[in-house]
């Protein structure tokens, strides 16, 4: 949301640069008009356009860690959707940003009400195009849609030439203008350069009709606007005629020869703006392998369902996953090391490891816990073996000197399209012969290599091309940026980190858990979103505590975004903790959580007309009956405070099986409630 605002706002910022350093001034006034709100629309579109012709085809960088740090026997949190305000559950910028509109459609109204008192207190005339308003001891006079509010102070000799001034507004539908950015100012309310675009619509509207009313009478109009100058309503969706600030502007246009027409080659500057704001937009932030992502791609779906199919049969003929897994890799081994997969070859051998992983106890046996929870794997699909292709080829062009350059436990290589711009974060290094370095070209690489994954650099990839391919160079991100080791387990390190309020504490680590569960307690609020769809389940929360005490990579498996982005949230909330040790030094730690997301169970309703909600036992029925707990007689409210997990049964007594029992005490129907023992 925020970088979208963020993208909308430069894009207006440059085309309205554009429009007052180069086409301000030019009396091309209906061309004028149609740029500004069109450009106003076009940056409001351009951040979510993504044109694929144009996207650049850069992986995504990737946080690798061990299984066993998402499995640490801690138990699940589970939190619960809280009853409270639908308002306090947005985010904050969110709510601000309903608040700021709900002023700005305050102001609106506000106008609006002005505007209609104006016409109550004026004499209207109807007319065939228009209506008149005739405001009493006022020199105003302005247009609204196809009303026009005139002072019947303003001179008799000037009536004519303000009238025809006021319908041109009329005529070219100004007011629809003014209408659209007076919307936006609800909506964007913050934006400082939605009233700018507001003001230069407003003036451009007034060259407008000063160039059609002078065409009859441009010297009584010079002499109007040289005369008058007045001040009206501070409303800024109405197209007045006397207004101070304008005058002088007005006038300078009034005077100005008409624009060459050769002039308007100048709007040609829109091309390249454009193209290059689609550039920028539609440039991939990464092309990368998502874990969650499924295939839609109807193709990928007829061949996932054949290799299953192909898959099955291996295994009704007797043979196990196993053997199916080894049968499959023996046939790529005799291929070699360097054979490329074809299409059916990765997707049999993604799913092949994906049926593995569900066979993981089967695998292992009994060194495997029985509440192991596999990784969710996803479906494979074309993008992925696109990904994989470019990598593959990518290892075959580069000149293999650079193996020793670039080592593949820590750095990753993909083939690129070729093109002018690859993004601020990547540094391109020319070579003569992408497959054929030489030793000078090689030990500048090295340089390179040095400089761009240095600590603090502002780059994190090379693009290593020549005449004809690019390949993209990128480290792997790891748990500890630093040196790339992997972080010690929560449940192995000798000293567990210090959460703020556990330093008097003797068992550090119960505390520790304790106080998580406490922070994600505090500060859950399960989405609206998520509500309202349903949704809910367990996010596996893994992240690391670096040996500054801080918060680092954290990662999120869940059954939804909503979800994991909640996670996120919350964790990002941590406090510094002081770091912990091993071997007496500072160590990064793992730490990994399972929190459940919980929706109330649905009110339980029967026929009886109780309610049993997870805050208590709710009665639903005009006339109360008779209440017993355990054989004793309670009143409705006491039974409305009952704790529900205390209750064993509840048994409803009817008409005349409730009379029979109770005698008249029972005409109301019985309530007989038992606790547990």
């Amino acid at each position: 949301m925020i970088q979208y605002v963020v993208e909308c706002i430069a894009f207006q910022l440059v085309f309205l640069m554009v429009y007052d350093f180069f086409l301000k001034k030019e009396t091309f006034f209906q061309w004028n008009r149609v740029y500004l709100i069109g450009s106003y629309a076009l940056s409001l579109l351009f951040p979510v356009i993504k044109i694929t012709a144009l996207k650049t085809s850069l992986p995504e960088d990737f946080i690798v860690y061990p299984e066993y740090f998402w499995q640490q026997d801690l138990p699940e949190i589970v939190v619960t959707e809280k009853a409270s305000n639908w308002f306090l559950n947005m985010p904050l910028e969110n709510r601000i940003l309903a608040i700021g509109m709900c002023i700005a459609f305050l102001i609106f109204s506000y106008k609006l009400y002005q505007l209609r008192r104006l016409k109550k207190q004026g004499k209207i005339q109807f007319f065939s195009n228009y209506t008149q308003v005739l405001l009493e001891k006022s020199t105003s006079a302005f247009s609204f849609f196809k009303t026009i509010f005139m002072g019947d102070q303003i001179k008799k000799e000037y009536y004519e030439s303000i009238l025809e001034h006021e319908l041109v507004h009329i005529k070219q539908k100004h007011t629809y203008d003014l209408m659209f950015f007076e919307v936006m100012r609800i909506i964007n309310w913050f934006n400082p350069l939605v009233y700018i675009y507001q003001r230069r619509i407003s003036e451009l509207h007034e060259f407008i009709a000063d160039s059609q009313v002078s065409k009859k009478n441009k010297k009584e109009q010079y002499q109007i606007l040289l005369s008058q100058v007045f001040q009206t309503e501070n409303i800024s969706f109405i197209n007045t005629f006397f207004k101070s600030s304008l005058i002088k502007k007005r006038i300078v246009m009034l005077q100005k020869q008409k624009s060459k027409k050769s002039y308007q080659l100048k709007y040609l500057l829109l091309v390249p703006l454009v193209l290059g704001m689609l550039f920028y937009t539609s440039m991939a932030k990464g092309e990368g392998v998502t874990s969650n992502s499924e295939s839609n791609n109807p193709e990928d779906i007829v061949l996932i369902a054949e290799i299953k199919k192909e898959i099955k049969k291996e295994l009704d003929k007797g043979g196990t996953m196993e053997e199916v897994s080894k049968s499959f890799a023996n046939q790529i081994n005799i291929k070699g090391d360097e054979y490329i997969f074809s299409k059916k070859e990765y997707f049999k051998f993604r799913i092949v490891n994906n049926l593995m992983s569900k066979n993981y106890k089967v695998r292992f046996g009994d060194d495997v816990k029985t509440d192991y929870k596999p990784r969710k794997q996803s479906l494979p699909s074309s993008e992925e073996y696109e990904y994989y292709l470019n990598r593959r080829k990518a290892f075959q062009i580069l000149d293999k000197n650079l193996d020793i350059s670039i080592p593949r436990k820590t750095h990753d290589v993909v083939l690129v399209k070729k093109a002018d711009t690859y993004g601020r974060d990547c540094y391109v290094y020319k070579v003569s012969n992408i497959k054929d370095l030489s030793g000078v070209e090689i030990q500048s690489f090295n340089e390179k290599m040095g400089k761009v994954f240095a600590l603090g650099s502002l780059y994190k990839s090379v693009i290593v091309e020549d005449v004809k391919n690019a390949v993209r160079v990128f480290k792997k991100e790891s748990l500890q940026k630093e040196k790339g080791k992997t972080p010690i387990a929560f449940s192995k390190v000798d000293k567990v980190p210090v959460f703020p309020g556990c330093e008097g504490m003797e068992d550090k680590r119960a505390c520790f858990n304790t106080m998580m569960r406490k922070h994600i307690g505090d500060n859950f609020k399960y989405p609206l979103e998520a509500q309202e769809k349903g949704i809910q389940g367990k996010v596996y929360v893994l992240f690391v505590i670096s040996k500054n005490g801080e918060i680092t990579g954290l990662k999120m498996r869940g059954p939804h975004k909503l979800l994991e982005k909640e996670a996120k949230r919350i964790i990002s909330k941590l406090p510094k903790m002081k770091a912990g040790e091993s071997k007496g030094k500072s160590v990064d730690v793992g730490y990994s959580i399972p929190i459940e997301f919980k929706l109330k169970k649905d009110v339980n309703k029967n026929s009886s007309g109780i309610e049993i909600q997870d805050n208590g036992v709710k009665l639903k029925m005009d006339n109360p009956p008779l209440i017993l707990v355990d054989g004793k007689e309670i009143t409705k409210e006491e039974m409305e405070k009952i704790d529900k997990d205390r209750i064993e049964s509840i048994n409803v007594l009817k008409d005349k099986s409730a009379t029979e029992k109770y005698g008249n005490k029972g005409k109301n129907g019985v309530i007989e409630i038992t606790f547990k023992k």
